[in-house]
């Protein structure tokens, strides 16, 4: 018994769907039998993964599935593989660009990696004059910088209005390119060694042309450092806000911190795992940016002498007070005062874990007030896990350690 046409062309999408290697698919399921082949030759949706990954001089295969695709949208891959066979670079990268060009219209996916540096040029050179108005998804991945010094990296000149998900690895992106317009995933691993450091007004602009930016991860990222007597960045540009930005990983503590003094993100989950919020921040969370969904925060005190810290240290419990969502908090050689530990008593309602590195400024009995206090409290969450590591001069008797155990689930001591 034969399944009808409109059955088995639903099995097919549903199958593409599933498989790592659609073209696989594609070309087994038109294989079968004339039934099979006629509905899959129809299905356009099924031809749609044009890859250009295998050293071969004929590229039949892959102007077949343009030709099946019709008018459907394309996710095009090309790979080093097609020019490792020296002396055939250019012709092969004129044979793709021939094949693939005239589809530009209906570009959804690009995705472009391991490229030899000179192949790499000529192909966004290329790309520069071309339209690629459906372009959704733009993924760059290189193993090696560009030798043509001063090149930088702007395809899509005229604007990729439906780009929202780019990500480029050492690729010597430039800012001010339309690439960086409307985005909705920006993910840059690597920074050109010739590229002038970078400072956080360039990402604000980033983010400013960004309404709907939910993640940012850019590592390394060299900070200019500013010029004496430099206004702060809060006070040479507007305050912005993005209820959508989840993520923002940057590997520069500076630069998030000039970033929190201007782009409200009322919506943040998480840091970046090493970043340690300075005191110097804290007026800032208190007065602009409250972070009302951030989930995690590591907290540090000065690397020295700060004749400003008890100052700055007042705004703690205001602060957080404004994290609502705050699940971990961990203080890192920060000095309590012997007052400002007891700010947790009644802040913070969805704590559960607590880390205390090399902290000073309070005593077990003052922490075991925080805990009781949280426990008796309906509107707070008790602590399940405590860390206390390297506070010199804590001083716990065992009856304090007995009753933490028994009110944790998980306890450090070191």
């Amino acid at each position: 018994m034969e399944l009808p046409p409109d059955i088995l062309y639903n099995i097919f999408v549903l199958a593409q769907a599933g498989v790592s290697d659609p073209r696989h698919l594609s070309t087994t399921v038109s294989h079968v039998c004339q039934l099979w082949r006629a509905v899959a030759v129809r299905a356009s949706i099924l031809w749609t993964a044009v890859s250009f990954d295998s050293d071969r001089s004929q590229f039949d295969d892959e102007a077949l599935f343009l030709e099946r695709s019709r008018e459907a949208s394309l996710e095009i891959e090309i790979t080093g593989q097609p020019f490792d066979t020296p002396g055939t670079s250019t012709t092969r990268l004129r044979a793709i660009l021939a094949l693939i060009r005239p589809h530009s219209h209906r570009w959804r996916v690009f995705k472009v990696s391991g490229l030899p540096s000179r192949v790499f040029t000529m192909l966004f050179d290329d790309l520069r004059s071309v339209d690629a108005p459906a372009l959704e998804t733009l993924i760059v991945s290189q193993q090696a910088w560009t030798s043509r010094a001063e090149w930088t990296f702007r395809p899509f000149e005229s604007g990729t209005p439906s780009l929202r998900d780019l990500r480029l690895k050492k690729v010597p992106w430039d800012f001010t390119a339309p690439l960086f317009n409307n985005l909705q995933k920006l993910i840059l691993d690597g920074i050109p060694g010739r590229a002038r450091a970078l400072d956080a007004e360039a990402l604000y602009s980033v983010i400013e042309r960004s309404p709907e930016l939910e993640e940012v991860h850019i590592w390394p990222f060299p900070t200019r450092a500013g010029e004496p007597g430099e206004p702060l960045l809060a006070s040479r540009v507007p305050p912005i806000r993005r209820d959508r930005l989840k993520k923002l990983h940057i590997d520069s503590p500076a630069t998030i911190e000039a970033l929190l003094s201007v782009v409200l993100l009322p919506s943040l989950l998480r840091f970046p795992p090493l970043y340690h919020m300075r005191p110097v921040l804290f007026p800032t969370i208190c007065r602009l940016n409250p972070l009302t969904s951030l989930r995690e925060l590591t907290v540090t005190g000065p690397d020295g002498p700060d004749p400003e810290f008890d100052v700055l240290v007042g705004y703690l419990p205001e602060m957080l007070r404004a994290l609502d969502s705050l699940e971990g908090l961990n203080f890192y050689y920060f000095d309590f005062r012997d007052r400002w530990l007891k700010c947790l008593e009644t802040s913070c309602p969805h704590l559960k874990q607590l880390a205390l590195t090399g902290c000073a400024g309070f005593t077990a009995e003052s922490l075991q007030k925080v805990m009781a206090h949280r426990m008796e409290a309906e509107e707070m969450r008790p602590l399940d896990t405590l860390w206390i590591v390297g506070c010199q001069g804590l001083t716990m008797e065992q009856d304090l350690q007995s009753w933490l155990v028994a009110n944790l689930a998980h306890l450090r001591l070191a």
